[in-house]
C-alpha cells in the first residue's frame, strides 16, 4: 500500500512538473522566440549601466556582490547552516566510557 500511494506520488509530482514546464500551459518563455526579452529587462539594464555605476571591469562580479549583495550574503548563510546541520547529524555520538 505504501508502495502504490508512493508510486502515485511520485508520477503526481513528474505530471505537474511537466505541465508547468510546457510552454503552452505553464512557463511562458522557453527556448527561441523573443517573448523572454520582455521578461529579461534586467539583465541589459546590467549590461549598459553596470561598469558606470559599479566601476568594477568584471559583470559577473559586479552583479554578484554589488548590485545583489544581500542576496549573496543570505544565500551563504543557508548553505553555512546546511552543512553545519549535515554536519551535526552525520557526526557518530559519542557516550560517556562510564556508560552514564
Amino acid at each position: 500500500m505504501k508502495r502504490t500511494f508512493g508510486a502515485l506520488a511520485l508520477l503526481f509530482i513528474f505530471g505537474t512538473l511537466l505541465v508547468v514546464a510546457s510552454p503552452q500551459h505553464g512557463l511562458k518563455f522557453g527556448l527561441g522566440g523573443n517573448g523572454w526579452k520582455d521578461y529579461r529587462y534586467t539583465d541589459q539594464y546590467y549590461i549598459d549601466h553596470g561598469v558606470q555605476e559599479v566601476g568594477g571591469m568584471n559583470i559577473v562580479t559586479d552583479i554578484v556582490f554589488d548590485y545583489r549583495g544581500y542576496d549573496t550574503i543570505g544565500e551563504a548563510t543557508v548553505l553555512f547552516t546546511a552543512i553545519a546541520g549535515a554536519v551535526a547529524l552525520l557526526r557518530p555520538w559519542r557516550g560517556d566510557k562510564n556508560g552514564e
